[in-house]
């Protein structure tokens, strides 16, 4: 079983900036406004994946392609945290049973070009039938 989704890379501060979401931003932004960027990704997945949802049992593996606007992007800074907020979501709406290394298993990343309009991250979950 497969499930996709896509994500945004930048989404709107507190101060009405845009903001890519990535491990520079996460380091240095307050707990107030991580926490809010957090909650906007989860209540994003929640909505995108509409009910009755699929749940993914025992070991996924997630697929992500990344479309990015500024060619100084840096890859797995980007991935790393919305993989993170990614996951998070997918557990607390009981799609994925937990994240920890027993069932999250395989992660690939590909970059896909630059798209300066609509730069995204889409990306694939995939359930241990899919897997073998």
């Amino acid at each position: 079983m497969k499930i996709t989704v896509e994500l945004p890379i930048y989404v709107q501060t507190a101060k009405n900036k845009t903001k890519l979401i990535g491990m520079n931003w996460y380091r240095n932004t307050h707990f107030h406004e991580e926490s809010k960027t957090k909650r906007y990704y989860h209540e994003l997945v929640s909505a995108l994946l509409k009910l009755p949802r699929k749940h993914l049992t025992g070991v996924i593996k997630t697929s992500y392609k990344l479309y990015y606007k500024n060619s100084q992007s840096d890859l797995m800074n980007i991935v790393s945290v919305i993989d993170k907020y990614l996951l998070d979501a997918l557990q607390e709406i009981k799609i994925i049973d937990n994240d920890n290394v027993l069932n999250y298993r395989k992660c690939e990343i590909e970059v896909m070009g630059q798209d300066k309009k609509n730069p995204r991250l889409i990306c694939e979950i995939t359930g241990e039938e899919e897997l073998k």
